[in-house]
């Protein structure tokens, strides 16, 4: 039987929770199920059997983590050249959490697709001992052991604040309430759009809706060429109030930041989270 310890060389995941307070044991056990099953929805998509995940450093205080793959091999626990795994999983985990949160990608140049819905809820579920907690904060490392008397090197580390973690389970929540889960078997995907040009091409009377079928449609020319359906999100402001209160929506311009529902690689709607300028007819002074 292999000793699970960190005298191995390797490469490790290592998750550090930083509470603020104590964790009740039933989120922290839910917490690491879903970091589990995110791991396996990862290598299914390769058809392939993927090693499995185990706990080789559990230090508490904080609660700090090392994981590293292995795998049964002749009835025997085996550690296996992990860097690739470790590297994979962690990057999927961090892009995960950083598409919901707000926070900067490490270059301009990186844009950070959202995971799956099923990612989304289990990025939640994994975050939730640390939500709502006062200077709570979550680490994630790629971590590796050298052979050399065992000692550790960081590869690549990302941290994410209180405000960043509930920031992201906001925009999770509101992410899977999307109007376009339930009108197709094919899992959307949403890419934020901020201050871009919105045409209405048609508003009917009513409010705003977040789901369900809607009279309003809009053309974003840096988008798509032509109408599509246009929600809007529930606000203090009353975003759709603001496009049909002062002005012809039918003739006039709006700058607004948008959630763009794909399906297929395919634009197919438009979700209104903030209106930032309302330009009538004529254009402005």
């Amino acid at each position: 039987m292999v000793e699970l310890s960190s005298r191995h060389e390797g490469d490790r995941i290592v998750i550090e929770l930083y509470p603020g307070d104590p964790i009740e044991l039933g989120d922290l056990s839910s917490s690491f199920a879903a970091l589990a099953r995110m791991y396996e929805r990862h290598y299914r998509q390769d058809g392939e059997t993927a090693p499995k995940l185990y706990v080789t450093k559990l230090e508490t205080g904080s609660v700090l983590m090392e994981i590293a793959p292995y795998a049964m091999i002749m009835g025997t626990l085996s550690f296996m050249d992990g860097a690739v795994i470790v590297a994979d999983f962690t990057s999927r985990l961090w892009r995960g959490v950083t598409a919901f949160s707000g926070a900067p990608p490490p270059a301009e140049s990186i844009w950070i697709e959202p995971p799956s819905p099923e990612d989304a809820r289990d990025i939640k579920e994994f975050t939730k001992p640390l939500l709502g907690k006062n200077g709570s904060a979550l680490g994630i490392k790629h971590a590796r052991y050298e052979r050399t008397e065992g000692e550790r090197t960081v590869v690549v580390e990302y941290k994410f604040t209180e405000s960043e973690l509930n920031r992201a389970a906001i925009n999770i929540d509101k992410a899977l309430e999307s109007p376009f889960l339930d009108e197709s078997e094919n899992v959307p995907r949403e890419q934020i759009k901020r201050e871009v040009m919105l045409f209405i091409d048609q508003a009917n009377r009513g409010p705003g809706k977040e789901r369900g079928r809607t009279g309003d449609r809009g053309i974003i020319p840096d988008i798509y060429d032509k109408p599509l359906p246009v929600y809007f999100r529930k606000s203090f402001q009353n975003l759709k109030s603001q496009i049909t209160r002062e002005v012809n929506p039918l003739t006039s311009a709006f700058v607004v930041d948008v959630h763009v529902q794909y399906i297929r690689d395919e634009p197919r709607g438009y979700v209104v989270t903030d209106i930032h300028e309302v330009i009538p007819a004529g254009g402005t002074e």
